[in-house]
């Protein structure tokens, strides 16, 4: 299980190590808001594009591989990155790491295997954890170790090294010490896998209830990724955050979100049901954005980011979580890799709009579209809870 969380955190922190360098990023190459959005969503859309391929070739001939193979490629995006002093070579590191970040798919389909429907929940919380984790160091790596204050003094190099040092020691831990936990199905090699990246949904289209679940994630992923694309620009121009300060405000955000996954997500979905979480969730986000667009004050801003983390840790785990449930057994990672997909378009699509809005109406715009797209998540959760009573 630890080469499960090494990796998942890995690969988080091709997400969460640029988060308090956007700005710098920006100014150093000359980029407007909505460029550097655009720039930072392509890791979402490769893995939009990769997750389900993962996934399926894992169903097919084991998890081990795929995170071997990916784990290898999440360190050459970091080293891409390390090198990276104009737009393309930024533009090349982010397709790659976000190619290979599709095998989360086959990570949450990795614990799925060796958990039971009673104690899933749990184990995703786990993986829950390591994906929170991520969010706390891969920030304060980002911030930290680059210092500086102002574009031309901040040193990028130094974390994505850092990174690539990290994905090696996940590449050891998995292969000296993960054991495989799916077999190869007969027959298995010969199956047809889909590169068409919409066409895969069609796996579940006899399934109302996946396809529910699969459609509220990418909602979920498009409202939340609004907030994610924006949060440094917004707090750099509106408190004048440098790099090290937005370190420390990701990494808050991260360990809320470990807490809550490691230690709470397990009992609440116990006690309360998945639904009913998931809907709480939805409020709490929803709440911390409009904290965002009345900040006159730093305690609006840590209030905001408190109830965001709350949402992130429930968005992060509990749609997974239904979705495995409503899965078989030799379709979960097919399933999951889809479920994992559909948030990673949400997470291509939110950014392209949110830097739009940000660059040419006012930096609190892309919370007003967040508010609105959780406004419709609230409504579905509300079906999706009457219709399945998770």
């Amino acid at each position: 299980m630890f080469s499960i969380f090494l990796i998942v955190f890995v690969g988080m922190l091709g997400t969460s190590l640029l988060a308090p360098l956007i700005p710098f990023y920006a100014l150093r190459l000359g980029l407007s808001p909505d460029y550097i959005t655009m720039i930072m969503a392509l890791y979402s859309l490769c893995q939009f594009l990769a997750a389900p391929l993962w996934g399926r070739i894992s169903d097919t001939y084991g998890r081990k591989p795929v995170l071997l193979i990916t784990v290898v490629g999440g360190g050459v995006s970091f080293l891409l990155l390390a090198v990276a002093d104009n737009v393309w070579l930024l533009v090349l590191a982010r397709i790659v790491g976000g190619l290979c970040a599709g095998n989360l798919s086959a990570a949450y389909a990795y614990v799925s295997d060796i958990t039971t429907p009673d104690n899933r929940a749990a184990g995703l919380g786990k993986i829950g954890a390591a994906f929170g984790l991520g969010f706390v160091l891969g920030p304060a790596i980002g911030g930290f170790l680059a210092g500086g204050d102002s574009a031309l003094s901040a040193n990028f190099a130094r974390p994505a090294y850092a990174a690539a040092a990290m994905s090696g020691l996940a590449f050891l831990a998995t292969l000296a010490f993960l054991k495989e936990s799916r077999k190869t199905m007969p027959g298995a090699a010969a199956a047809k896998i889909s590169l068409n990246p919409f066409g895969r949904f069609g796996a579940i289209a006899d399934n109302p209830n996946l396809m529910m679940v699969v459609g509220l994630n990418f909602l979920l992923a498009t409202s939340a990724s609004v907030r994610e694309s924006t949060i440094a620009l917004w707090a750099h121009d509106h408190f004048s955050l440098d790099s090290r300060e937005l370190g420390f405000l990701f990494a808050y955000t991260g360990a809320v979100i470990v807490v809550l996954q490691g230690a709470a997500m397990g009992i609440l979905s116990r006690r309360f049901g998945d639904g009913a979480i998931l809907i709480l969730g939805i409020l709490s986000y929803a709440s911390g954005l409009a904290c965002f667009i009345v900040a006159d004050h730093a305690a609006l801003l840590i209030l905001g980011t408190t109830l965001n983390s709350f949402g992130t840790a429930v968005f992060s785990n509990t749609p997974s979580t239904i979705a495995s449930k409503l899965a078989g057994p030799y379709e979960r990672g097919s399933v999951l890799g889809l479920n994992q997909s559909s948030a990673s378009l949400g997470r291509f699509v939110g950014p392209m709009f949110a830097g739009t809005l940000y660059a040419n109406i006012s930096i609190t715009a892309p919370f007003y579209g967040g508010i609105v797209g959780l406004a419709a998540c609230f409504v579905m959760a509300l079906l999706l809870r009457r219709k399945l009573l998770v």
